[in-house]
């Protein structure tokens, strides 16, 4: 499919969303650029940070060894990319390829990568839940 360069076209350009703005959906993200893709690139998290570690909040925010802010994700390279934070999506129109979100928005794209990760489990008796140093992580 080199002839008319369309195949080409869409691996440099065009419109790709990544819905999950953690750990997966950043690395995906430097990994597209990192290969070369140059289009329009916008990251859809429904938390209102941009992705942290983690691990660390348990192990050394909780305990006052470290600042919440020292748990940002390092960054491999810049991503140039349009970051939708706070706003979970919460829908697909495959048809009109867009992505809808909670705060009533769509965003439009060519190529979705969905990298949503998991959702802890609250503590299974509400009353143990209530109770000073229990933690949902």
């Amino acid at each position: 499919m080199n002839g008319d360069g369309s195949l080409e076209q869409l691996r440099r350009e065009g419109r790709i969303v990544v819905v999950g703005a953690s750990l997966a959906g950043l690395r995906a993200a430097e990994t597209l650029r990192e290969k070369g893709f140059t289009g329009s690139l916008t990251m859809v998290g429904d938390e209102p940070y941009e992705p942290y570690d983690r691990p660390p909040l348990s192990k050394q925010v909780l305990l006052g060894k470290a600042a919440a802010e020292r748990t940002a994700l390092p960054r491999r390279r810049a991503l140039d990319a349009t970051w939708r934070l706070g706003s979970a999506a919460t829908g697909l129109d495959l048809a009109a390829r867009r992505v809808r979100l909670a705060d009533g928005d769509e965003v439009p794209y060519d190529r979705l990568l969905i990298a949503t990760g998991v959702r802890a489990r609250p503590w299974p008796n509400p009353a143990e839940a209530e109770l000073d140093g229990v933690f949902v992580l």
